[in-house]
């Protein structure tokens, strides 16, 4: 077995999105998560793939395309977990932004990274507003704000909320973005 040839049969590479779909297909109804926040009921992998499968077609629904960048400002909360598989399937890149950055340097991370979307968990809306305020003062195209767990400030359509989207997220078109995403075309 020294120099084993991969195949089909004896390799398969583990990814977000088939990790995803392994467990939902062999553990249906085992917890997924079980969120610490009173409101959120256990969710089982089923349906944390159906809620991923609907996100990730909702931002398909957005224009989001393959090798977009999407920033979340969360905590480790059951969005952030369900955005790590729904972007990947959207064929999009996650960038995660720390919870405890300033706004400074917020707005430094989402005008380099160039998301389009910025996805925030309302318990960091302070700071995400100052980051974006910075934004608007450097000049730098501001991202959609998605709000998680909390009220929308205004009816702007520039700000949408996460439950909205998730549940709004039924393309029957749409298809998984499978393979690996690399950021520049000639990586």
């Amino acid at each position: 077995m020294e120099r084993a040839l991969l195949y089909a049969a004896n390799h398969a590479p583990l990814t977000p999105i088939s990790f995803l779909e392994r467990a939902a297909l062999v553990y249906p109804d085992r917890h997924a998560m079980v969120s610490a926040i009173g409101d959120t009921p256990p969710r089982t992998w089923r349906e944390t793939r159906d809620r991923c499968f609907r996100l990730a077609a909702a931002l398909a629904g957005l224009g989001v395309q393959r090798r977009d960048v999407i920033a979340v400002f969360a905590h480790n909360i059951p969005a952030m977990h369900e955005l790590h598989f729904a972007v990947p399937m959207a064929g999009a890149i996650i960038c995660a932004l720390n919870s405890r950055l300033d706004a400074a340097m917020a707005s430094n991370l989402l005008q380099h990274s160039e998301a389009k979307i910025v996805f925030i968990d309302a318990a960091l809306l302070g700071v995400a507003q100052g980051a974006l305020r910075l934004m608007s003062v450097a000049g730098a195209r501001a991202p959609v704000v998605v709000l998680i767990r909390g009220e929308l400030s205004t009816s702007s359509p520039t700000q949408q909320d996460y439950e909205d989207i998730v549940s709004g997220g039924e393309t029957p078109e749409f298809a998984v973005q499978l393979g690996p995403v690399h950021r520049f075309p000639g990586a």
